[in-house]
């Protein structure tokens, strides 16, 4: 039986906890909040929770696995449903309603639109990208550069910008504005980004959208009570500070309360441990949210809607009536969108903004792509003596899907308990 100290409670440190507990690993939880969930709580506001991050997901298989390999199965312990798709809107006014999980119905969407369809044939190109991306950096941990073979990195084309990869392969303007406007809303620049992040096009379309009904606080409730269950031993009201080592390897977590003995720690807080080196990458900044309440009687709304104005805006539904929007701070965004034809200003019951400054202060964002190579600096890649890495600040990225294919490849190899 291995010793583990999982520090942070947000989905990364609540994924790797049941996971280790369920191959029988005595685990310890560490969370300096009261209240276990991280960002999959939302933001408590005269009693309503809102939702800074976009609700839905994709890769269903991960969210199954989880529950199946730490308990029961997911169906059992939460509801889980696919959405249609999403919304294009673009600045002429032109509506591409975009189907999620079915290449057929993707190929009718665009043809109905731009009478061809040059999308499909390029979506089908990063099938061996993701192959790659999955065998070596996803579904096991991953050590860099090395791991891949000649034909697997030849595949990912990683000096290709996402810039170039846009320019080169599509000639319609529609098809370039769905595949740079992503990347500008998450904080990156698409000539420094590479090519290779497209690939989410060819997972949403083969593996659909997904949506807990319940928001991401039931997921957070789910897996709590699964804690429970696997009785991981949760302390709360603690700040892990650092990793302590012996000859080389971790052998505990000093926190606010004292120290915690481990023989493994998988560190899942945004903060990074004291005494570890920072990593070197520039931190992404968030755009703005404004939180809309709204009445929908009279709208036709899609549960996540991408506006390609300058600059882009995003739309979701996070519950019945409430609404996220997250766009560049300056022109008020209800009004951006509303020359566009989306308007919702007759809708509006109640509104608030958070600002970048506000919302970096909740939470860690990720790492802005500098080249490919900032895919080998973020904390998780390359585990050593006895510590890993997981969440939005870590390899592979800031998904719940992500991190949930990063803790599954933790325990994968940490492996059970030895008999």
């Amino acid at each position: 039986m291995v010793n583990v100290v999982v520090v942070g409670a947000g989905f990364a440190g609540l994924s790797a906890a049941v996971r280790l507990a369920k191959l029988r690993h005595q685990v310890t939880l560490i969370e300096q909040k009261d209240v276990l969930g991280g960002e999959l709580r939302g933001i408590e506001r005269d009693g309503v929770t809102w939702q800074s991050h976009r609700e839905t997901v994709t890769l269903p298989g991960v969210f199954r696995d989880l529950f199946r390999k730490s308990g029961r199965q997911l169906e059992r312990s939460i509801e889980f449903e696919q959405i249609a798709g999403r919304r294009h809107v673009f600045k002429d006014k032109l509506v591409l309603d975009l189907p999620m999980g079915n290449r057929g119905d993707q190929h009718d969407a665009v043809m109905a639109a731009f009478d061809n369809d040059q999308w499909s044939p390029w979506v089908d190109t990063f099938a061996p990208v993701w192959d790659s991306l999955r065998r070596v950096a996803l579904d096991r941990t991953f050590d860099g550069r090395k791991d891949f073979t000649k034909t697997q990195w030849k595949s990912l084309r990683a000096r290709r910008s996402l810039a170039a990869v846009a320019k080169r392969d599509l000639d319609e303007y529609y098809l370039r504005k769905l595949v740079l406007d992503p990347a500008r809303l998450d904080g990156d620049e698409r000539i420094l980004t590479p090519g290779f992040v497209a690939v989410s096009h060819y997972v949403e379309r083969n593996f659909g959208l997904w949506r807990f009904p319940g928001g991401r606080p039931a997921l957070a409730d789910a897996l709590t009570k699964r804690l429970e269950e696997r009785k991981v031993d949760v302390v709360t009201g603690a700040t892990a500070l650092d990793i302590t080592f012996s000859e080389g390897h971790a052998n505990g977590v000093t926190t606010s309360n004292g120290d915690i003995r481990a023989d493994m720690v998988i560190w899942c807080a945004p903060s990074p441990p004291a005494s570890l080196p920072a990593p070197t990458g520039l931190r992404r900044m968030p755009l703005s949210r404004t939180f809309l309440a709204l009445n929908e009687s009279e709208l036709d709304l899609s549960d996540e809607i991408l506006v390609h104005s300058n600059p882009p805006i995003r739309l979701w539904r996070s519950a019945p009536g409430q609404w996220t929007v997250e766009h560049s701070s300056g022109e008020d965004p209800i009004m951006a969108i509303a020359r566009l034809g989306l308007d919702l200003r007759a809708a509006i019951t109640a509104r608030w903004t958070q600002s970048p400054v506000d919302l970096v202060q909740q939470c860690h964002w990720g790492w802005q792509w500098q080249t490919w190579t900032s895919a080998l600096t973020v904390p998780g890649v390359a585990p050593r003596n006895g510590v890993h890495f997981a969440g939005a600040h870590a390899h592979a990225g800031g998904s719940l899907e992500l991190i949930g294919m990063a803790t599954a490849a933790i325990a994968e190899s940490i492996g059970p308990e030895a008999r």
